[in-house]
């Protein structure tokens, strides 16, 4: 990624009890990845909204997860701001 660019991926679709979806948007500003994610589905229990931003500093890009399996690296993300929403939760009136 160039500093100052915008990458957004997203997928999902149904699964076997509903559906689900995550989304990305990773942006750089030269030293700092930072995505604010969100992954949202629903299943036999209701829909359930999960989001929040994590952050990556460029020298830790592969410092993270090492799967000795495949030999792949993952960043070493940090969470940041973080929520929850249970649609079924709030209609049971928790």
């Amino acid at each position: 990624m160039r500093p100052g660019q915008t990458v957004h991926h997203s997928h999902g679709g149904r699964t076997d009890e509903g559906w689900h979806r995550e989304s990305n948007a990773f942006q750089f500003d030269g030293r700092t990845v930072t995505v604010e994610w969100c992954n949202d589905g629903a299943d036999c229990d209701g829909r359930l909204t999960r989001s929040g931003i994590s952050h990556c500093a460029a020298d830790r890009l592969t410092a993270g997860y090492h799967d000795t399996e495949t030999g792949e690296s993952f960043p070493d993300w940090q969470e940041g701001e973080s929520s929850q929403r249970d649609y079924a939760a709030e209609a049971a009136g928790y």
